[in-house]
């Protein structure tokens, strides 16, 4: 297999995406990424009137699923990209992955129920986990060592564009042709990337894929689980985006229930989203000089302070603290995490080698399934109250620091 350099960076010989140069190649990987959140927040603006269309009431909280049930997807899709990606390689897997993506958007826009557009929102997860799973393992095919960290925070740095920006265009969208577009436009993405992938060249030679069978897979998949040093910040991950993730399912009737601000909650979105953007493209140049460990151990008790502060203002103003103080301090704990998340993955694929795909899949299984599944208990309890939403803050984020600290020590 072909090897990263000493210092991280691509090989200079039998380079696998010799046809792009690193700045394209990080656009791309952010397009990649850019499906799993174009899945999501094209559709945060239409949870009103998908509430309307489908008969639901118009305070319920069910609607939270379509983000739950679509990140379920996206973490349990995981785990089969990575074997056969590791067997026939990235790009024919990526393929497969932004088809089944299509057919899932496709699906929930056409959806004449609520049952069926959670059903296909799940199909869409499964398919945007194949993105999800693969930018991460054509990075690690490249790359290495901080080198990776920087990669990933670029590219998460330039995949944060979408979410800023994503929101105002559902509400366009809504306001033009009803919430069933914004449910089937993110069809228009998954044709261009598979025009895009042309241009990237197989990142897995041939002599270094391994043959698909069950009793490799599951040795494959143990050696993942049983490094320690992956798992515990697999786990660190999945605590991060646990918490941001009951912001993405709860954020849009918080605005409306708590605050009665549900129109200004696209603007807010998107703004939140840019300085999140900031802050991870910052992280990339912090990495470089710091290292990641220095990183999360620097930001990491800060983000948990804030999250005290928030609970501290939730609970002293009966579940409804000042909107700006409250959306400024949420801002910078969204940032913060965000910015980390990168630096918890790249850290958890370190030691995994040619078990790239397998690793990838296994990895982004626990920290996006266990992430879901943490944000979908903390969910059930928001009404018109932020109190469940910055508690979960606190406690997933000392989680997380705990994962880190076990991470450290093996």
């Amino acid at each position: 297999m072909t090897s990263p350099a000493a210092d991280g960076s691509p090989p200079s010989s039998g380079q696998a995406n010799q046809r792009i140069g690193e700045r394209e190649f990080i656009a791309l990987l952010a397009a990649i990424s850019a499906t799993t959140a174009l899945g999501i927040d094209m559709v945060l603006p239409a949870f009103g009137e998908i509430r309307a269309g489908l008969g639901l009431p118009v305070d319920s909280n069910r609607v939270a699923l379509t983000v739950t049930l679509y990140f379920l997807g996206l973490a349990f899709g995981q785990i089969p990209y990575g074997p056969f990606a590791d067997r026939f390689g990235r790009k024919p897997v990526l393929y497969a992955g932004l088809a089944i993506y299509g057919l899932g958007a496709v699906g929930s826009a056409l959806a004449p129920n609520f049952g069926v557009l959670i059903a296909f929102r799940f199909l869409w997860g499964l398919g945007a986990a194949g993105p999800r799973s693969l930018s991460l393992a054509v990075a690690r095919d490249l790359h290495t060592g901080d080198p990776l960290a920087r990669i990933l925070q670029l590219v998460q740095a330039v995949f944060m564009v979408v979410p800023a920006f994503a929101p105002l265009l559902g509400e366009g969208v809504l306001a033009v042709a009803g919430w069933r577009f914004n449910l089937g436009a993110p069809l228009l993405l998954t044709i261009a990337l598979m025009l895009w992938l042309r241009r990237l060249n197989e990142t897995l030679p041939d002599d270094a894929r391994r043959p698909l069978t069950l009793a490799r897979t599951r040795v494959a998949a143990g050696a993942v689980i049983s490094n320690r040093r992956s798992m515990a910040y697999a786990a660190a991950a999945m605590f991060d985006l646990g918490s941001f993730a009951v912001f993405l399912g709860s954020g849009e009737l918080i605005f409306g229930a708590a605050y009665d601000r549900s129109s200004q909650f696209a603007y807010a979105f998107g703004g939140m989203s840019l300085v999140m953007g900031l802050f991870v493209w910052q992280g990339s140049r912090w990495v470089e000089r710091f290292g990641s460990d220095r990183l999360i151990s620097m930001f990491m008790p800060v983000s948990i302070v804030l999250s005290a502060a928030l609970l501290a203002l939730a609970l002293a103003a009966d579940g409804q603290p000042n909107f700006w103080l409250w959306f400024g301090l949420v801002t910078i704990v969204n940032s913060l995490r965000t910015m980390l998340t990168p630096l918890f993955m790249a850290t958890a694929m370190e030691p995994m080698g040619e078990l790239a795909g397998t690793a990838s899949g296994v990895i982004g299984t626990i920290a996006l399934g266990g992430g879901a599944l943490l944000a979908g208990v903390v969910d059930t309890q928001i009404t018109n109250t932020v109190t469940p939403l910055v508690a979960a803050y606190l406690g997933y984020g000392l989680c997380t620091w705990l994962a880190h600290l076990a991470g450290r020590r093996n």
